[in-house]
């Protein structure tokens, strides 16, 4: 299921999507909040969404140039073929998650995936990989979901809130985000979420006085987690995953199936694009290969300094013939028409949070991602993240006083490993040591109490 989590469609910069769509009718309401949402993933969409239903002002702030979605991504090849790079379907499970799939579904938004997926092994045949789980992906990509969840919002578009003192808790209460130009004067905000992770998150909370949420945004990149926990030494934990998108002329891939687990070597992940879209122009058939976090972490480079270098050509050439050795094809037998490789240096959780979202009721600053996850079987996939945002904002609509989630300590909440996390090794739930009362600039703590509020 962490294939869940691994589109862009152009909406241009700093536009609104407010015009687009009626939203459901509000079922609770408290004091009306100003929330800014900082990132446009999923997390960030379903949470800004929610709010919105509920009679809140929220704003997304999200990087992507193109269209909002982060992982929830696909781009356009040469010839016109959709290619989803990153996030490969969406499951649902839950309720919420599945009333909005078959809603979509109608609208012919998004559509079910009955993909032929097997095992592979070494060039040995084919295992068949047993599931009910029904599979769903955009009409014209997985940025189509996002597109989709983005519809009436107010989504500022190719935005970079700065992680160097880009918010700031003022003396009155209220939040106020260093914008760049044109981003909007609008900049102080009764609450913030962080719908993002990584080292720009850990930076962005640094200096804020909720000690507490800055603790669990600390994050370490591995390609698996170590194998005892010490006490109190939890931390968020991300591996990085290579995304390859090759070009194959017809004939030369395997027919036999859609997508592959594979098992062994540099490759976790193979799919032909085109059973779940149109073929590109010309009849080629367009693969996406995903890597192992450990390949991604041997031959881990800046992503702005990948194109046109020695290291693409390299890791390039590497996960094609580790593509021929996992389908049984000859060395040097795949002749690509064209490629595309991409880092993905912020991927996939190892861990996950074992609450569904965070909130800091005394500071107003929350935080939803998949990797906020009471539920194993939500954690680090498309359904997981909506979760988290859609319940944070149950919560900051219904109980902004009371805190959640962000109990920290010995008696607290855990890290909690994700097993078959791209390869990551399991290891051990691992509590988080508080921040100390008053350290850090600005002081202070945000509140403790777990669970509370919010829904799934």
């Amino acid at each position: 299921h962490l294939l869940c989590l691994f589109g862009q469609r152009a909406f241009g910069s700093n536009k609104s999507y407010m015009h687009l769509m009626p939203l459901a009718p509000a079922l609770t309401q408290s004091t009306p909040q100003r929330t800014a949402v900082i990132g446009g993933g999923i997390a960030g969409l379903a949470c800004a969404r929610r709010l919105q239903q509920l009679g809140h002002e929220a704003v997304c702030f999200d990087t992507g140039k193109h269209a909002p979605g982060g992982r929830c991504s696909s781009r356009t090849w040469p010839g016109g073929a959709t290619v989803d790079h990153a996030a490969q379907y969406a499951t649902a499970r839950s309720a919420s998650f599945s009333a909005l799939m078959k809603e979509l579904e109608t609208e012919g938004l998004v559509k079910q995936w009955p993909a032929r997926v097997v095992a592979l092994e070494g060039g040995a045949a084919a295992v068949p990989v047993e599931g009910d789980a029904v599979r769903y992906v955009g009409a014209d990509g997985m940025g189509g979901i996002a597109a989709a969840l983005a519809r009436g919002l107010d989504v500022r578009q190719d935005v970079w809130v700065p992680p160097n003192g880009g918010i700031t808790y003022e003396s009155d209460g209220m939040w106020r985000l260093r914008l760049p130009s044109g981003a909007g004067d609008d900049c102080r905000f009764d609450a913030v979420v962080i719908a993002h992770n990584g080292k720009c998150a850990e930076r962005l909370t640094s200096s804020v006085p909720a000690r507490d949420v800055h603790s669990l945004l600390r994050t370490r990149f591995a390609a698996s987690l170590p194998g005892g926990g010490r006490e109190g030494g939890g931390v968020f934990t991300l591996n990085s995953v290579y995304s390859l998108a090759f070009e194959a002329p017809a004939g030369v891939m395997p027919s036999d199936f859609d997508a592959a687990e594979v098992r062994g070597g540099p490759l976790r992940w193979l799919a032909n694009n085109a059973a779940k879209y149109a073929p590109a122009d010309g009849g080629g058939e367009v693969w996406t290969a995903m890597s192992t976090g450990a390949f991604g972490k041997a031959h881990k480079v800046p992503q702005e300094q990948l194109a046109g270098t020695e290291a693409e050509a390299e890791v390039t050439a590497k996960l094609l013939r580790a593509v021929e050795a996992a389908v049984g094809l000859e060395p040097e037998a795949l002749k690509p028409l064209r490629t595309r490789l991409q880092l993905w240096g912020a991927a996939l959780p190892l861990c996950r949070w074992d609450d569904p979202y965070v909130w800091d009721a005394e500071h107003r600053i929350g935080i939803a991602g998949d990797w906020c996850a009471a539920s194993a079987e939500h954690a680090a996939t498309v359904e997981g993240a909506f979760l988290s945002g859609e319940a944070l904002a149950n919560h900051l609509a219904a109980t902004p006083a009371q805190p959640a989630g962000l109990s920290l300590g010995a008696d607290g909440g855990r890290f909690v490993p994700i097993e078959g996390a791209f390869g990551g090794a399991p290891g051990q739930p691992s509590w988080v040591q508080p921040a100390e009362a008053g350290g850090g600039r600005g002081g202070g703590r945000g509140g403790g109490g777990r669970g509370g509020g919010g829904g799934e």
